[in-house]
């Protein structure tokens, strides 16, 4: 088991996730920390773009958290669910997790009021 370096915790509510610089991707938060987050995406083809540096947004409700830099870490496929084996496209769904690289002060603090008010129990 990985020993990680901060806490964390699971979103409460549909927080939402958007990846630019080059390949851009949406998905769902799944868990998130001070450290970074993981999420949720459907798409057709492999990514491949571990280890590359991006920008990241945040949204949930009203709030927003926005150009944060990050790495992609890992973006792993997961079981492909029954109701989408009959598509014509192959879906792939996979879970993704980033790591948050220099955030500046303001943007700690939004991150920080992210998870006193948008996220529940450690994972």
């Amino acid at each position: 088991m990985v020993k990680r370096k901060h806490p964390r915790f699971l979103v409460k509510g549909d927080a939402i996730v958007a990846i630019q610089n080059g390949l851009n991707r949406i998905g769902k938060v799944k868990d998130v920390s001070l450290g970074g987050l993981s999420f949720e995406h459907i798409y057709d083809t492999e990514l491949n773009w571990v280890d590359s540096r991006k920008n990241l947004f945040l949204w949930i409700d009203d709030f927003t958290l926005h150009k944060i830099p990050c790495r992609i870490v890992y973006d792993s496929p997961l079981s492909t669910p029954s109701e989408y084996e009959s598509l014509t496209i192959q879906l792939i769904t996979s879970r993704c997790g980033v790591e948050f690289k220099d955030l500046t002060d303001g943007q700690a603090d939004r991150l920080n009021f992210f998870l006193k008010t948008y996220t529940k129990g450690q994972v």
